[in-house]
């Protein structure tokens, strides 16, 4: 599957959550996001940090286990919310 490029804010909050991904790697599209250690705490607040830098809201639909599997879905859950009309 191919996305959208992300933008460099995405990659950025999304590294800080991500304690296994060594700093001079490239963030992967397709790895999970659990095996680079992204776990339910972290992932509490890379929600707030991603619905507070880009003004979105996570739905209930949306908060599930497939939408924080991989940066990929994450990046294109979260692109589908900034394009939905506010």
């Amino acid at each position: 599957m191919t996305i959208e490029p992300w933008d460099p804010h995405f990659e950025a909050i999304l590294r800080t959550y991500l304690p296994e991904l060594p700093p001079a790697d490239p963030l992967p599209e397709n790895v999970r996001l659990a095996n680079l250690g992204l776990d339910s705490l972290r992932t509490l607040g890379l929600i707030l940090d991603i619905q507070e830098q880009y003004q979105v809201t996570f739905t209930d639909d949306e908060l599930n286990p497939d939408t924080f599997a991989t940066s990929a879905s994450l990046w294109g859950a979260l692109a589908k919310l900034t394009a939905e009309p506010r």
